[in-house]
C-alpha cells in the first residue's frame, strides 16, 4: 500500500534530471544514454519520486541485461487523446516470448543465460507496473531475444 503524491510535472524536465545521475554510470561502462523528447505538451500529473524510480529501474535493467555495450534511448511523443508515450529502448539480450508474460510478476527473474553477476530480487518491473497502474497508465513490453527490449508507458 502506498499513497501517490500527484503534482503537475514537466515530464521532460523530470526525465532529464533523472538521467543526469544515471548517465555517469552508463558511460562509465562504455554505454550511451540518449533522449528524444518529442512530446509537444509534456506536462503530466505524476508522483515525481515514483516516476523517477521507474526511470532508474528501466535504465538499470537496460544496462544490466546487455552482452555488449549498452545503448539506451528514452523517447517521448504525443499519441493523441491528450496522451504521451514514454519509451525506454535498449539493445540488450532481449526476453523470450515465454518469459514476456511473466516479467511483471512479483519476484520473477528472467533467466539470463550467459549474462553473469546480474543482481536483483525480481521486484523492479513488479514495482514499475504497480506504480503505472496506480497512476492509471498503461505499460507494455516488447522484446526479441538478441535484439533488445522496448518498454512503453502510455501516460
Amino acid at each position: 500500500n502506498f499513497q501517490l503524491n500527484l503534482e503537475e510535472t514537466d515530464l521532460h524536465g523530470l526525465v532529464q534530471g533523472a538521467l543526469n545521475g544515471i548517465r555517469v554510470q552508463v558511460e562509465k561502462q562504455g554505454g550511451t544514454l540518449h533522449c528524444e523528447l518529442l512530446a509537444k505538451s509534456p506536462t503530466i500529473k505524476a508522483d515525481k519520486l515514483h516516476l523517477t524510480n521507474i526511470l532508474h529501474n528501466l535504465v538499470d535493467n537496460a544496462t544490466k541485461y546487455c552482452n555488449e555495450t549498452a545503448h539506451v534511448l528514452l523517447k517521448t511523443q504525443n499519441i493523441g487523446g491528450g496522451k504521451i508515450q514514454l519509451q525506454v529502448i535498449d539493445n540488450g539480450i532481449g526476453i523470450s516470448k515465454e518469459d514476456l508474460g511473466k516479467v511483471f510478476e512479483k519476484f520473477y527473474r528472467v533467466p539470463t543465460g550467459d549474462v553473469h553477476n546480474v543482481k536483483g530480487f525480481g521486484l523492479g518491473l513488479f514495482y514499475t507496473k504497480n506504480i503505472c497502474d496506480a497512476h492509471g497508465w498503461k505499460i507494455s513490453i516488447d522484446s526479441e531475444l538478441g535484439k533488445g527490449t522496448t518498454v512503453t508507458i502510455i501516460i
